[in-house]
């Protein structure tokens, strides 16, 4: 007999130890993360993104080469010695520089700003994408915190209804079934509570993910309604930072094309010699020795022209085949755009009538339909199928609100995305 009870009491110390560990872990992992608000975690997101960074690099990369628009090619010297004039051995330099013409350098200067500008346009666009999956995956974590409370208000409703029917049950007031039923109801809560828990930290875990962050992170704050930061329409659009990524890729094909076309051209060629011509020369009618020693210099100008125009043809045809292909880039994705703004804004209407209807009279009944039942149920009013339904009724009305809100938060950053407001 003492043996069963040293068993009993070692089993419960066990078992309080254990409870002591988990709140432990528990409040040592709730410790470890760092709550975050939505504009720190953007600023975070924005500064530790590589794809940022390779961004930032790409415009660099850019400005470097916009420098190279002015190259002329390299100098050529020459030196020549021999009996180029007489049976004396002479020397000659000589210095040429091709430049092209002035034309293809102002065009290659203007490719290389647009180039520039559109490497810029590129960094608004992975930087409104990294926003719009930051704020999603923000109000996702604060729907399913907020989800939390809500499962864990009923699983100590429902605990109260076991708990009653345990008594009732004991007392002869009620059957098995009902006590066997609200059992059951509160295990299914439990289930839920430990599912949404599992969802909780896969929520947690893509925020961390997304801010590249080390430190486990929470959302701070609770599930609120967000407003758009300003009136949009159709017009709004037009900000889209893709659609004028787009839009200035065929700016940039259109520079390409007029590049091109300018190389067919002429080169320019300009030259300085310096040289020895040894032996007499009449100079005012006297001759006059020349050694090594002395001189003859002079300067020359020339065009370089190409004999077969077909490359560069080809190159030209090439370039305007890039410009039409841009264009077409651009107004497909212009249309496309339009549909879904369209289609975003429905949505956003859609859940801001239904959480005005929430907002406006459903919550309220909720709440006096968990007051009174409990009421009712206490007094022996009404049984237990009548208030298991009351329960459920009311909380799939606040399940659901939640719900409502969290989408309409979600169509509110679309819509942010879309026209490009982080």
């Amino acid at each position: 007999m003492n043996n069963i009870r040293s068993i009993i009491m070692m089993n419960m110390i066990l078992k309080r130890l254990t409870v002591a560990l988990t709140l432990l872990c528990s409040a040592f992992s709730v410790s470890a993360q760092r709550s975050l608000t939505l504009d720190e975690a953007l600023g975070i997101a924005l500064k530790n993104n590589q794809l940022i960074q390779s961004a930032e690099f790409r415009i660099d990369y850019f400005k470097q080469m916009k420098k190279t628009s002015t190259e002329i090619g390299k100098l050529s010297a020459s030196w020549m010695h021999g009996q180029y004039n007489s049976l004396y051995q002479d020397n000659n330099l000589t210095f040429t520089q091709s430049i092209p013409f002035p034309t293809v350098l102002s065009n290659q200067h203007k490719l290389g700003q647009e180039q520039v500008i559109g490497a810029a346009k590129n960094l608004s666009v992975v930087k409104n994408e990294l926003a719009f999956q930051v704020k999603s995956s923000f109000y996702q974590l604060q729907y399913l915190e907020a989800l939390r409370l809500l499962i864990s208000s009923q699983d100590s409703l429902f605990e109260d209804f076991a708990r009653a029917s345990s008594i009732r049950y004991k007392t002869g007031e009620s059957n098995l079934l009902e006590k066997t039923t609200a059992e059951s109801q509160l295990m299914e809560v439990k289930n839920q509570a430990a599912l949404n828990l599992a969802d909780v930290e896969i929520a947690k875990t893509h925020l961390q993910a997304l801010l590249k962050f080390e430190t486990p992170v929470s959302a701070a704050g609770v599930l609120q309604k967000r407003e758009l930061a300003q009136v949009v329409d159709s017009i709004s659009v037009a900000a889209n930072p893709q659609l004028n990524y787009l839009q200035h890729q065929s700016v940039i094909s259109r520079q390409a094309k007029i590049t091109e076309r300018s190389r067919m051209l002429p080169d320019l060629t300009i030259g300085y010699f310096n040289q020895s011509l040894i032996g007499t020369q009449n100079i005012n009618g006297q001759d006059q020795r020349f050694n090594a020693g002395n001189r003859f210099q002079g300067f020359q100008l020339g065009v370089s022209i190409p004999l077969w125009f077909g490359p560069q043809v080809a190159r030209s045809k090439a370039a305007a085949f890039a410009e039409l292909e841009t264009k077409k880039n651009a107004e497909h994705f212009k249309t496309t755009l339009a549909g879904t703004f369209a289609q975003a804004q429905q949505e956003l209407n859609k859940y801001s009538s239904s959480l005005n209807y929430y907002e406006s009279s459903a919550l309220k009944n909720a709440n006096l339909i968990l007051t009174q039942s409990k009421k009712s149920f206490k007094a022996g009013e009404i049984g237990y199928i009548e208030y298991l339904q009351s329960l459920k009724n009311a909380i799939i009305i606040k399940s659901n609100y939640l719900q409502v809100l969290n989408q309409y938060n979600q169509s509110v950053i679309k819509i942010e995305f879309l026209t490009g407001t982080l």
